[in-house]
């Protein structure tokens, strides 16, 4: 009996033991359907579900090595049935996986840019004619695509030595449209050119010569504010200056073919006037100042005067316009569009415009201005009869013409050159506008430029290609040798096409051959392409072979070879062979190595002129920056703020430019004096030290001289200590009861997240500028007259009037001023502010350091170095570079928060005991919501920049960058949740309250069956043996 009661007590721990796991699976079952259920109700995944329909990632680029084939968000993938699930959650080996989420290699910015040829339809210099094909099958081959660079520009001197900077993931596209111009155009520019030209001889148009002016009789010069505004509003007419930057290439007649007598003169741009002109200006008593110039001494004054004639930029609102002619498409990056119809239209409605401003004497006009940059070179202006003969006045009347009834700007330029021996802007071939384009003249010059000892990427004589002349002779000689290429011998293109297929064979053998190694797409159809070739090559020789024989036979027998007709009249299989076609038509080699030069100085100006790269200071968008100058002096013997020394309310003007409509620029200016604070002097005198630097002197001898300069890191360190001690102690305190605060909350990165939100809010730039009366010019870091620091602009300004630069233009050393630092600190706060690197710096990732292309130096911007006017203009390129950083380091940011949560997520293991927590307890589906928002955003960013819409993408990128942040925490703690929840699996496994109650119940019945044997089977009592 014991044994049945054993066997039946076995049997239920038996069926126990199978409702356990029974019910474990059905629990599991019932979580997963009560899961989806409300699933369905759960408003976060119909919008996740209805999101993920518009999730574009056009301009994205994932790494390639993921494979995310299937996932549980996938239509095919059945929630219900756990199996599947389970099965895929295994396979998946970790969450991101599991998530879809991707790791992101690039973004791609797409920004549209004009070639715009002037002049190359035969109507140019030297008849130079450049079909459609021609530039379509040139500049097809343009660097179509860039990386967006950190070049190492920082607290340390910059120099072109080795230095490794961040890489980034942001890539900019360029979609290039060539276009070509009617002939009027041309002649349009020609005009300009010719009518505004001036020589460098000061008294050339007085029939007198002076000693030393037959070295500046050939060297004539024009104003290139007026041939801007006349492409200005070329590129208004041809709707190319709202949404795209333009690059006008110009090919214009010399001018010495239309009335200057000398063959070999040359001519170029430069705003202002030449030595030679401005010395006959210098304290000159014929000329009458108006009394409104002579009272102007201070900025103030100078605002005063300027605050009637400011012209304020006015946004235009958006109207559809037709798109003129359709753009024909050649490949994914090169467009051609024909705009000779529309600049045609606009040519003549040009003409009739100067007609009538001729007709109309210069007093009906008295809005009349000479093209300064105030005007914004919105339009044509100044081409009345009476301005060109004042064109070619003397010095002194045109001077007096311009302080009668010029602009304000030029008026007080030559109040300037009356009262302070300042010197010529150099001459230059290429020229930056206001707006968003730029021109290079190749008829102009040749001029050079660059340091003057050491450095590299100098502009030289050589840089822009010269347009060739080709002769009748040469013509002939071009069509000789396209005939003998056109119909090559057999035996010739026999031998040709044997070399081209053993070359095809070796590369498919080493390539395509071994077939156990795996290819990528890309690979696989090159060894396609390969095999075609190798079969179309084959097919031609024996087609070849045949004609030989039967040319042989023919020779042999006169009459011989009749049906071979068909064979010989085939045409040619069409191959492109990689030792080169042998129905090449080389053409004439001098315009072809001219075109392809031009093409190589094009694409070298996508990198300095349009998107420039970053420095190492953190770039970032602030909706308030606060500009604090300090004028630090050690002296009452000038006025720092002379409107002609550090001119602060121009200052204000050029800054504000570089505002977006919703931020909000606050100036504030304070002067101190040495005297009054000796630890500032002590600060100062500490950190002057010297340097013993080669240079080249007015003679062009080289000459070594001993130079002052400030230690930017020593000045630094003692400006940190004397005036940001107390505002030290009072952060430091706040921050320790924030971070106690934050350590109750234990919550790290909330608190990062809000420091970076708060530093977005408000940004403080203080700018110290040293005012010292010395004898000797004094640089920052030896070579600059201001440094923008990560925290802090440091300035210099001495009394010494002008000086010699390392910096050497048509070998003459270039002078500038050292007591008017304005243009250097306005490009040391640009610098700060939004990361505005100068045009002539580049990154190489190759070396690995910092190169230079002086080409692209010029232009009356801050960052020119070919520009010695201190009063310069910030440019629409500048502008837009300084918003584009905005939006690549905010973009640089949030992919760098997003690859940082996937890949935490990638690390995360998928396994059978995490598998119920993770699809039943933690919100899954929002996180991979917030991922393909994300990236939507990115996208949506990507399209804005593209139409040049700043505005719109920076809100967007901080959107994205603030969600990036979210996601990243997010993924934070899913892992820490699997973590945990891993953990738990291990240590104990709760048990579900349906099975306690089955174990129980069969407790219950094996006490029940113990007590009813005990009850019906009594043992027997045994007998007491005495």
């Amino acid at each position: 009996m014991k044994r049945y009661i054993f066997l039946i007590t076995l049997v239920l721990i038996l069926i126990l033991l199978i409702s356990i796991d029974n019910t474990h699976s059905f629990q599991l079952d019932n979580k997963k359907k009560t899961k989806n259920k409300k699933a369905k109700q759960n408003p976060t995944v119909k919008d996740f579900e209805e999101k993920s329909a518009y999730h574009h990632t056009d301009h994205i680029e994932d790494y390639h090595n993921e494979n995310h084939d299937t996932n549980i968000y996938d239509e095919t993938i059945d929630l219900n049935n756990l199996n599947s699930t389970l099965k895929l959650w295994l396979e998946s080996n970790n969450i991101g996986k599991f998530m879809d989420l991707h790791l992101t290699k690039k973004l791609h910015l797409t920004i549209p840019i004009n070639f715009i040829f002037v002049g190359f339809g035969g109507e140019g210099n030297k008849g130079m004619d450049i079909s459609m094909l021609q530039l379509v099958e040139w500049f097809q081959h343009i660097e179509h695509s860039l990386k967006n660079v950190i070049t190492p520009i920082g607290e340390d001197y910059t120099t072109t030595n080795q230095m490794k900077t961040p890489t980034t993931h942001i890539e900019y596209n360029f979609e290039i449209q060539v276009s070509k111009t009617d002939p009027m155009v041309n002649t349009l520019v020609e005009d300009a050119i010719f009518w505004h030209l001036r020589s460098e001889a000061s008294h050339y148009f007085e029939s007198v010569s002076l000693p030393g002016d037959e070295n500046f009789e050939k060297r004539f010069y024009t104003n290139p504010h007026l041939l801007s505004s006349l492409l200005s509003s070329l590129s208004n007419h041809l709707e190319l200056d709202k949404n795209s930057y333009t690059i006008y290439i110009l090919n214009p007649n010399h001018p010495s073919n239309d009335g200057i007598e000398n063959t070999d003169a040359i001519y170029g741009y430069r705003v202002g006037f030449s030595n030679q002109e401005l010395k006959q200006l210098y304290k000159n008593p014929n000329l009458k100042i108006p009394t409104s110039l002579n009272q102007v001494h201070t900025d103030f004054e100078f605002t005063q005067l300027l605050q009637s004639d400011k012209v304020f930029e006015k946004r235009k609102s958006d109207q559809d316009q037709d798109d003129g002619g359709a753009p024909i498409h050649i490949n994914d990056n090169l467009k051609f569009r024909d705009h000779s119809i529309q600049s045609k239209e606009w040519a003549d409605q040009m003409i009739k415009e100067f007609s009538d401003y001729k007709i109309k004497s210069i007093h009906s006009n008295p809005n009349c201005q000479f093209g300064s940059p105030d005007t914004k070179e919105d339009r044509w202006i100044c081409s009345t009869l009476e301005l060109i003969y004042r064109e070619n006045a003397s010095i002194v009347a045109r001077a007096q013409e311009i302080l009668d009834r010029g602009a304000r700007y030029e008026q007080l330029y030559v109040y300037t050159a009356h009262e302070n021996p300042i010197v010529e802007n150099p001459m230059v071939d290429t020229w930056i506008s206001h707006k968003r384009f730029a021109f290079i003249d190749l008829t102009a010059g040749p001029f050079e430029w660059g340091p003057s000892v050491g450095g590299n990427g100098l502009k030289t004589t050589s840089t822009l290609p010269k347009t060739p002349s080709l002769s009748q002779e040469q013509e002939e000689e071009v069509l000789e040798e396209e005939a003998t290429y056109l119909s090559p011998d057999l035996e010739i293109k026999q031998k040709q096409l044997t070399q081209e297929l053993l070359l095809i064979e070796t590369i498919y053998n080493n390539a395509c051959v071994d077939e156990n190694s795996e290819r990528t797409d890309e690979e696989k159809e090159m060894c396609e392409e390969l095999i075609s070739n190798i079969n179309k090559i084959k097919k031609q020789l024996e087609r070849d072979q045949i004609k030989l024989q039967r040319k042989l036979q023919n020779n042999n027998n006169l009459g011989g070879g009749g049906g071979g007709g068909s064979i010989e009249n085939d045409e040619d299989i069409e191959i492109d062979l990689l030792t080169g076609n042998y129905k090449e038509v080389f053409g004439n080699q001098e315009q072809d190595l001219f075109i392809s030069k031009l093409g190589s100085v094009l694409s070298s100006s996508l990198k300095h002129l349009v998107t420039q790269p970053l420095p190492l200071f953190r770039v970032a968008y602030a909706k308030r920056v606060n500009f604090n100058v300090f004028v630090i002096s050690d002296h009452q013997d000038f006025n720092p703020r002379d409107y002609f020394n550090f001119n602060y309310e121009h200052f204000k003007y050029e800054i504000e430019k570089l505002r977006l409509p919703a931020q909000e620029f606050v100036f504030n200016i304070k002067s101190i004096s040495m005297s009054d604070d000796k630890q500032l002097a002590l600060a100062y005198y500490s950190s002057l030290k010297t340097v013993l630097n080669p240079t080249i002197n007015d003679d062009h001898e080289f000459k070594s001289i001993i130079n002052y300069y400030l230690d930017s890191k020593d000045i630094k360190n003692s400006l940190l200590k004397l005036f940001n001690n107390n505002n030290n102690n009072n952060n430091n305190n706040n921050n320790n009861n924030n971070n106690n605060n934050n350590n109750n909350n234990n919550n790290n990165n909330n608190n990062e997240e809000n420091e970076e939100i708060e530093e977005s809010q408000v940004k403080y730039i203080p700018i110290f500028l040293f005012s010292i009366s010395t004898k000797n010019s004094i640089l920052i870091d030896k070579t600059h007259q201001a440094k923008s620091l990560s925290n802090m602009v440091i300035a210099i300004q001495t009394n010494v009037f002008s000086s010699n630069s390392t910096f050497t233009v048509n070998d003459n050393q270039l002078k500038y001023y050292p007591i008017n630092p304005l243009s250097s600190i306005l490009s040391a706060t640009a610098l700060n502010l939004g990361g505005l690197v100068d045009n002539h710096i580049s990154y190489s990732e190759a070396h690995g350091a910092a190169t230079s292309n002086w080409h692209w130096s010029v232009g009356d911007s801050p960052t020119s170095k070919t520009t010695t006017f201190p009063f310069t203009h910030f440019n629409e390129f500048q502008r837009d570079t300084i918003f584009r950083n905005y939006i690549a380091s905010s973009l640089e940011r949030s992919i760098g928060w997003v690859n940082k949560g996937v890949t935490i997520l990638n690390d995360c293991k998928t396994s059978v005991k995490n598998f119920e927590n993770g699809l039943s307890l933690f919100p899954l589906e929002e996180t991979v919501l917030k991922f393909q928002t994300i990236r939507s955003q990115w996208n949506e960013v990507a399209n804005s920049i593209r139409d040049l819409d700043y505005s719109k993408s920076i809100k967007i990128s901080l959107e994205a960058e603030k969600s990036s942040r979210s996601f990243f925490n997010d993924c934070s703690n899913i892992q820490i949740f699997f973590m945990q929840s891993e953990c738990q699996s291990d240590i104990t496994q709760k048990l579900p309250k349906r099975t306690l109650a089955i174990i129980i119940i069969c407790l219950l019945i094996n006490i029940l069956i113990i007590s009813l044997l005990k009850t019906l089977y009594k043992g027997k009592s045994k007998l007491k043996i005495n």
